[in-house]
């Protein structure tokens, strides 16, 4: 399989599929290799609350390969928030966001997928500063 067929989906898109099935026939019809993000299995262990989504969460870490960001992603990630935010003036609070998002990004890059997201405002804008494939739903 080459690495052009992965793709991460974001944790917005797992989120708006759990919340409403929004995306489920879209998910199924994809022409990629799913890869879990650590980055979006943390989100979604941070957010987890019932059962049925610990189970989710659960399920998705031992069904889908998870690609993990490097130590030098880790170190090079850093730096671009810091242009990230102050080319948009952002706060504290949306620097920490973004970090998730760029991390999610440098790793996706790295293995050659396409990022899946509903958040198209946050990822076009570390798109803006680093090069990566990104489909918004």
């Amino acid at each position: 399989m080459s690495a052009a067929n992965l793709a991460i989906l974001d944790t917005s898109v797992y989120i708006d599929n759990l919340r409403s099935g929004r995306f489920k026939d879209e998910i199924l019809a994809l022409p990629y290799v799913i890869r879990l993000s650590a980055v979006v299995l943390v989100e979604l262990s941070r957010g987890a609350q019932s059962q049925q989504m610990k189970k989710f969460v659960e399920d998705l870490a031992n069904n889908l390969r998870i690609i993990t960001p490097t130590e030098r992603e880790w170190a090079v990630s850093g730096g671009v928030v810091n242009r990230i935010a102050t080319a948009k003036h952002f706060d504290i609070h949306k620097t920490r966001e973004i970090h998730f998002d760029v991390l999610i990004a440098l790793s996706a890059r790295r293995i050659g997928a396409v990022i899946i997201t509903c958040n198209g405002a946050d990822f076009t804008a570390v798109r803006q500063f680093m090069n990566f494939k990104l489909i918004c739903w």
